[in-house]
């Protein structure tokens, strides 16, 4: 049964640990940086920062088992976000943007088109709008997707 306990306690800690890092993501949408490099994000300083803290500080405060133990491997798992943030900075520039535009293309694109049946001039046309696959009536008018 002492196995059970190590085990709980590491991954509680890392669960933690988690948690923490999801948070200061959180806050990045909040204060809507989460778009910017690592250097300008508050998650990275949360991150970085608390992880150290949480390594280094039950040796200096004298913290003593479980505790240490807790704190320690949380901080431990909250600095290794590090390489990320490293995999972020040697990732080529345009790598994100390309893989986007990939995904947009392979995504099928709707756009209403008025089905032959005539339509009324002052209509408020759905040309160009995103809809849904299945045909459209709007104010009598039948449209369906090219």
């Amino acid at each position: 049964m002492p196995m059970l306990g190590e085990k709980g306690k590491i991954l509680g800690s890392q669960a933690l640990a988690k948690g923490i890092e999801r948070a200061a993501v959180y806050v990045d949408q909040v204060m809507n940086k989460a778009a910017l490099k690592p250097i300008g994000r508050p998650s990275t300083y949360i991150n970085v920062l608390g992880g150290l803290g949480l390594a280094f500080a039950p040796g200096y405060l004298r913290w003593t088992g479980t505790t240490k133990d807790v704190a320690e491997i949380a901080g431990g798992h909250m600095f290794n976000q590090v390489w990320d943030y490293l995999e972020e900075y040697m990732a080529p520039a345009g790598a994100a943007a390309v893989a986007q535009a990939a995904a947009a293309q392979a995504t099928p694109r709707y756009t209403a088109v008025e089905t032959p049946a005539g339509a009324p001039e002052f209509y408020p046309p759905l040309y160009g709008r995103k809809v849904s696959p299945e045909p459209v009536i709007r104010n009598h008018v039948r449209y369906t997707l090219a």
